[in-house]
């Protein structure tokens, strides 16, 4: 079963191999740590797990759903609409079966279409989200 630091890790290095020298905060979900994004001046990525189709192949893999929450710069919805992209690039980039964070990952497959702008908060902030579907060994 994925966690959320095995996402977190995978989501940090693609970032990271994508130019990213200062990355996001990063927040498990469901919503938005109002402490956390008060202090936060270069974007936050807040992941979510919520229950996925469930198992494949007689249980040997499970199909893992998780939502991506970006949250850009204040007034800055290009900044905020990038971040969503490139979280996007790193999941839907996902190419080849491999081990990630020690577990073996065999596809991920968004659900529903690509990152969409949720809202607009007081702070002047740009909330996008997409979700995606992860099939994974389990155990």
């Amino acid at each position: 079963m994925l966690t959320y630091n095995d996402v977190r890790t995978y989501l940090q290095d693609k970032l990271t191999a994508a130019g990213y020298a200062t990355l996001p905060t990063f927040d498990p979900g469901p919503g938005a740590n109002l402490d956390a994004l008060d202090t936060v001046p270069n974007g936050m990525v807040i992941i979510s797990s919520w229950p996925g189709p469930g198992f494949d192949a007689e249980q040997v893999f499970d199909r893992q759903a998780f939502q991506f929450r970006t949250i850009g710069p204040q007034s800055d919805f290009e900044g905020a609409e990038q971040l969503a992209q490139d979280c996007d690039r790193a999941m839907v980039g996902f190419s080849i079966s491999q081990y990630v964070n020690g577990k073996w990952w065999l596809s991920v497959q968004r659900a529903g279409g690509a990152p969409s702008l949720l809202l607009q908060d007081e702070g002047d902030r740009f909330h996008f989200y997409a979700n995606y579907i992860v099939e994974v060994e389990y155990g």
